[in-house]
Formats: C-alpha cells, sequence, structure tokens
C-alpha cells in the first residue's frame, strides 16, 4: 500500500515580504524557521510549515481564495484570543466573534487582504 500523501505546507503570496513577515512574528508570537529574500515559513504543528511568497504567483490574474486556519481547543480559548487581539489596533478584525454551527469564531484580515479565521478545533 503506497504511504499517504499529507499536505504540510501552507503557503500564501505577499505583496511586501517584511511587512508580512513583521505581521506573523507578531500574530504567532514566533519567529520564521526559514527566511530569504522571497520566502519566509514559520512552523506549523507537526512538520507542516506555514510559508510567505513574495515571487510571482503562477497565475497573476487569478484572485486567491480561501483562509488561513487557526483553531482552538475549545470557544473559551477562542474568545480568549478575540478579546487579547481586539485590544490591538494594529490588527483588522473583519469579522467579529460569533457562534457558528461549528462553535466560536471571529475572523481578521492580513496586510494584503488574506482572511484569517480563528475556530475552536473540529
Amino acid at each position: 500500500m503506497p504511504t499517504a500523501i499529507v499536505a504540510n505546507l501552507q503557503l500564501i503570496y505577499v505583496s511586501d515580504i517584511a511587512r508580512s513577515t513583521t505581521f506573523y512574528q507578531q500574530l504567532f508570537a514566533a519567529k520564521p524557521v526559514f527566511t530569504s529574500p522571497q520566502y519566509v515559513a514559520f512552523a506549523g504543528s507537526g512538520d507542516a510549515l506555514f510559508a510567505l511568497w513574495s515571487g510571482t504567483a503562477p497565475d497573476h490574474h487569478a484572485a486567491p481564495r480561501g483562509e488561513i486556519g487557526i483553531m482552538l481547543p475549545d470557544g473559551s480559548a477562542v474568545a480568549a484570543l478575540y478579546a487579547r487581539w481586539q485590544q490591538d489596533s494594529s490588527l483588522n478584525i473583519v469579522t467579529p466573534l460569533r457562534e457558528e454551527p461549528y462553535g466560536q469564531t471571529f475572523v481578521l484580515a492580513d496586510p494584503d487582504g488574506h482572511l484569517i479565521r480563528v475556530c475552536q478545533r473540529d
């Protein structure tokens, strides 16, 4: 039986690598594990990486879609992080804390408009 293929890289395209690196360092309270002039990677869970890329996108005419996800253990952890980040005027919260069928959630946007959803773990 073949070995399972696991998605272990989440890459987003950014317009200013330095600005985005600073933003995600503050958001994650962590330093990158790899840095180059156009690519910066942060450790995710397990062997996964979350990376920023300021080089050429495969199709520069296609608008990116989707969300970056930060899953926390439960609704109280989501509410606590929302309260903390709500006090930070540099963060752009675009959807306030609310209850959805899957639990507590809120959404913020990074400097390039990428959406970051915080929610409780499935």
